[in-house]
């Protein structure tokens, strides 16, 4: 049995089925699907599910975050769903032109993003080497390692090519075909030697000699070629995968086999070479310059918004393109400033991480800060942003306040990755070829610096952000905890209820409460700690460490969700009024199951003692029970409080 097998059934199911699903991709943490129908999404039952972080449509796909081993799961989709694991159907052709753009950079980027990181830091790694004198430029071990570091760059457009052929879904190895010949070892020189012929653009950023024609046409090849470039290819594939699919309807298939890429070879290896290449070059080049003016204009005013925008971006999925432009910065001058802006993101929300699991008393955070705070440290920041920040909207804010100061110190230092890596391996990528270190301290500097500033923010304002359950304090100043009522109507004694398990206080003490209407809301500040999938029952566990046990209804266990509307998810943080379930009582009352909701605290056990109302009805919010804490010499003082 597959490993993920449950949960790739339960994502398929509830996002329409196999039909609605036209096509599914994945980037580091989260499935992206293409859907016919959005509206058959059941995004409560999504939310339900503990092993699904959270779950959004944004940038035209429904996106389902499920952590780092989203790669296991896709390939267990992909084989649920009978696709290859790069296959897919015909994809919605009503998303607007950026949203589609954005897919394809994110399909072509993605795959070949962990390799790109890993050479990044070799490339870091051998600067630093260098730097502390331990090689030599001329040492064996140093062109060995300088190859490992920089082949993936050298042959950039080959990677890309094969991604983005999948991502427009045609065959891979004619973009690889097509991707080696912009980078063939000799035609840099071959294109570029000699005395030119003329030069186009002239004293404009476009200027480019050209010294061959093809058949009469002006070769256009850009000086530095097409070395770790990254928009010539993609857009080529744009271009290559119309003509393929056009070669395909109209060539027998009993020949298809060879013509098809022999034909879309010999057209598109010219034309990109003679338009397309030229044209994304002096796209890449106008973005470029176009950044740089930016950048050179007002360093603190580029970083400030790159360091606002970057990790909402994150939570949309539509951070890529501003990779991208860092990576094309990198292949244009061999240095970028843009990817350093976002460097520091990941370590902020580590702090605000680690300030949290510093102050909560909730096992159950802590067990989540631990893996959020790790994956952190290697630039997976979804784990901590659904986890703990984003929930916190207040610690999401200080996350962003820490990695924009720690931008803009980047910035007004000057400080630039020459590879991209990122995390805490990632430093590596600020030291220079040349040895020069000072990159590589600024960065330092930079990441602690704003790691400070979250983590402190956080953690002076956790109470603000952490009240708990209301409390009330008695002339002493010990408080004791209020329980408002989740619900509106009458209420029952304990003992009352027709189930031995809560009559006889089995589960906890507390008090049931017959509901007058058919909403639930959280009776305190805290977190949704136990969530049943079928909707009649949930715990929440307080702020100030209350758990608290409702469970609508008795037997209804049995209804398997009939009736009942999810309208949160377990491990969310709520505040007291929030809506949790919504529940038809006319129609679970026919099916003849008695509607009577104890309200239980379960650890009660660790208090003094459990005090309940004494009024025959509340209404919501109203207070239900008082928590006395366990001091039994302020027992006294605090019953009459």
């Amino acid at each position: 049995m597959a490993k993920y097998s449950d949960l790739v059934s339960f994502i398929v199911e509830n996002v329409g089925g196999k039909d609605n699903i036209l096509s599914v991709s994945h980037c580091m943490t989260r499935l992206r699907f293409h859907l016919k129908d959005y509206s058959l999404i059941n995004e409560a039952n999504i939310a339900s599910n503990s092993k699904i972080a959270t779950a959004q449509k944004a940038g035209g796909e429904y996106q389902v975050v499920v952590g780092t081993m989203v790669g296991e799961i896709h390939a267990e989709l992909s084989s649920f769903l009978g696709l290859k694991s790069d296959d897919s159907q015909t994809a919605e052709k009503s998303d607007s032109l950026l949203n589609r753009i954005i897919q394809i950079i994110t399909k072509s980027i993605t795959p070949v993003l962990g390799v790109l990181m890993a050479s990044g830091l070799i490339q870091g790694m051998l600067a630093l080497l260098v730097a502390c004198g331990v090689l030599k430029t001329t040492d064996g071990a140093y062109i060995i390692l300088n190859v490992m570091g920089n082949a993936l760059f050298n042959f950039f457009p080959i990677f890309l090519g094969y991604t983005a052929a999948k991502a427009f879904k045609m065959d891979g190895f004619v973009g690889m075909a097509i991707g080696a010949c912009l980078v063939f070892p000799t035609i840099l020189a071959n294109l570029t030697s000699g005395d030119p012929l003329f030069t186009l653009f002239a004293g404009t950023i476009f200027s480019t000699p050209v010294y061959k024609t093809f058949f009469g046409i002006p070769v256009i090849f850009p000086a530095t070629g097409y070395t770790s470039t990254v928009v010539p290819i993609i857009i080529s594939m744009y271009f290559t995968s119309k003509f393929e699919k056009f070669l395909k309807n109209h060539i027998p298939d009993i020949v298809a086999f060879t013509i098809v890429p022999f034909l879309t070879i010999a057209v598109c290896v010219p034309l990109t070479i003679l338009a397309v290449g030229p044209i994304a070059n002096f796209l890449s080049l106008l973005i470029t310059a176009v950044i740089t003016y930016l950048n050179n204009l007002s360093p603190v005013i580029t970083s400030i918004v790159v360091g606002i925008v970057y990790q909402p971006l994150v939570i949309l999925g539509l951070h890529w393109p501003l990779i991208t432009i860092g990576i094309t910065n990198m292949g244009a001058v061999g240095s970028d400033y843009i990817i350093p802006m976002i460097f520091t993101a990941s370590f902020t929300q580590t702090a605000v991480v680690l300030a949290v699991y510093c102050k909560t008393r909730d096992k159950k955070i802590k067990n989540i800060c631990v893996p959020a705070m790790i994956s952190g440290c290697f630039c997976i920041i979804e784990p901590a942003i659904y986890g703990i920040t984003l929930p916190v909207k207040k610690r999401f804010a200080f996350s962003i306040a820490g990695a924009t100061v720690g931008a803009v110190i980047i910035s007004l230092f000057g400080a630039k990755m020459y590879a991209v890596s990122v995390g805490v391996l990632g430093t590596v990528a600020f030291i220079n070829p040349n040895g020069d270190m000072g990159g590589f301290y600024i960065a330092i500097i930079a990441t602690l610096i704003s790691m400070v500033v979250s983590f402190l923010l956080t953690f002076f304002t956790f109470n603000e952000q952490n009240p708990g359950a209301i409390s009330a304090s008695g002339g002493d100043g010990t408080a004791n905890l209020l329980i408002h009522s989740p619900l509106k109507g009458k209420t029952v004694k304990l003992e009352n209820v027709q189930d031995a398990s809560f009559s006889k206080g089995v589960l906890g003490k507390g008090i049931a409460i017959s509901p007058s209407e058919g909403k639930l809301v959280a009776p305190c500040d805290g977190i949704v700690s136990n969530l049943f999938s079928t909707g009649h029952a949930l715990g929440i566990t307080s702020d100030d460490g209350c758990e608290i046990l409702i469970h609508v209804g008795i037997d209804t266990v049995r209804l398997n969700g009939k009736y009942f509307t999810i309208r949160t998810k377990q491990g969310n943080r709520v505040k007291k009024g929030d809506l949790l379930v919504e529940f038809d009582i006319d129609a679970i009352t026919k099916e003849g199951y008695s509607l009577i909701t104890p309200v239980l605290v379960t650890n009660s056990d660790d208090y003094f003692d459990i005090v309940e109302t004494t009024s025959e009805s509340v209404d919501y919010l109203e207070q239900l029970i008082r928590v006395l804490p366990n001091k039994k010499e302020n027992a006294g003082k605090l019953a009459e409080a």
